[in-house]
């Protein structure tokens, strides 16, 4: 008998009513039909003609349509068995460091050199985001990025607003000065456009939207879903956007995400360890996407980043979050902005500037 066989790297997520198929090593996922992810899970304990047979000859022409498509994407391939080792995948997840990744928005009175910021950085931290809501003159940037040489940084991530100084000429010069930057959204721009930089390897975003807080962040969108090994399996047991991230806000202030309101104290008055061994500094990293309110039973939840920060519901930590616009139960998306259901939340939070 013939058997299809789905490669290990290929992980299926089931919503209310579509489900997705990851593929964790080409970072693709496809959007199925919750009968075509069942068909998929049938062949990964039967044969073919098993399968065929189970679901009635109506759908042997449905069925093998599944199964060449899935072939044609690289997501499977047929053998006269079924291949337990590649199944099940292992979807554990740790770190050696306490804080993987840090927020900071910049503030020329904060002293990023001081002993907080050393002691942070010592931690290994992987990822690093600066957000600048004012114009910057490029040698104060470039004075802040050396400030990360010799730490074991892999990615920095420069939000900045638009400037004609900072054309892309000058950005490429920045970032082959120094390549730990990997990505530039540029806010308040003229037009929405996409460029890339540095041999086309580095990506630079201008948006035209005027980005002057953190009030701003948390937007769910298609675009920013990402189909990887690393968020998928961290997503099955942390959360995908506070777990092992430390922030440090305009203020000076220590916090999960510049936009959260509870801060852990100040980088000039409070050690490092002392955030670190706050029980109630780790609680909202350790809350996954399939305890949230919604979010359980969206199909996009292992692919999705989260946010905690603006929630429908801001008195309930699982509530879904407020700025997302998609309905898992019907599948489509709306514009959060107008949804007469969240208009209460956007009202607390102090959401109505932003969203006109």
């Amino acid at each position: 008998m013939e058997y299809f066989n789905l490669y290990a790297n290929c992980q299926l997520v089931k919503g209310a009513n579509m489900s997705l198929l990851c593929d964790l090593q080409m970072r693709r996922f496809y959007h199925l039909p919750n009968d075509t992810a069942e068909v998929i899970t049938f062949l990964q304990q039967h044969a073919i003609e098993e399968c065929l047979a189970h679901y009635g000859e109506d759908n042997r022409e449905t069925i093998t349509g599944y199964i060449d498509f899935l072939i044609s994407r690289e997501l499977g391939f047929k053998d006269h068995q079924l291949l337990p080792g590649l199944t099940p995948l292992d979807l554990s997840w740790d770190r050696y460091s306490r804080i993987t990744n840090v927020i900071i928005e910049y503030n020329e009175a904060v002293n990023y050199n001081d002993t907080f910021f050393q002691q942070l950085f010592d931690l290994h931290v992987q990822g690093l985001e600066i957000r600048f809501y004012h114009t910057i003159a490029p040698d104060k940037i470039r004075g802040l990025l050396a400030g990360f040489n010799g730490t074991t940084l892999r990615f920095i991530k420069l939000v900045l607003p638009y400037n004609e100084t900072l054309d892309l000429r000058t950005l490429d010069k920045l970032v082959k000065q120094y390549p730990r930057v990997k990505s530039l959204l540029i806010h308040s721009s003229p037009i929405d456009k996409q460029e890339k930089i540095f041999d086309e390897s580095v990506p630079v975003v201008f948006f035209s939207r005027e980005i002057n807080s953190c009030m701003a962040c948390g937007e769910i969108r298609t675009n920013y879903f990402t189909s990887n090994m690393e968020l998928f399996t961290e997503s099955q047991h942390y959360n995908t956007c506070l777990n092992r991230k430390l922030s440090i806000d305009t203020n000076g202030y220590i916090r999960n995400c510049p936009s959260m309101r509870e801060h852990f104290g100040h980088v000039t008055t409070t050690a490092l360890q002392e955030v670190l061994n706050n029980d109630a500094f780790h609680r909202y990293g350790k809350i996954r996407k399939d305890e949230i309110a919604v979010c359980r039973d969206c199909e996009f939840r292992h692919v999705c980043t989260d946010c905690r920060a603006y929630v429908e519901d801001p008195q309930d930590i699982y509530s879904k979050p407020l700025k997302c616009g998609y309905n898992p139960y019907t599948n489509t998306w709306d514009e959060w902005t107008e949804n007469p259901l969240k208009q209460s939340a956007i009202a607390w939070y102090g959401l109505e500037d932003i969203v006109k």
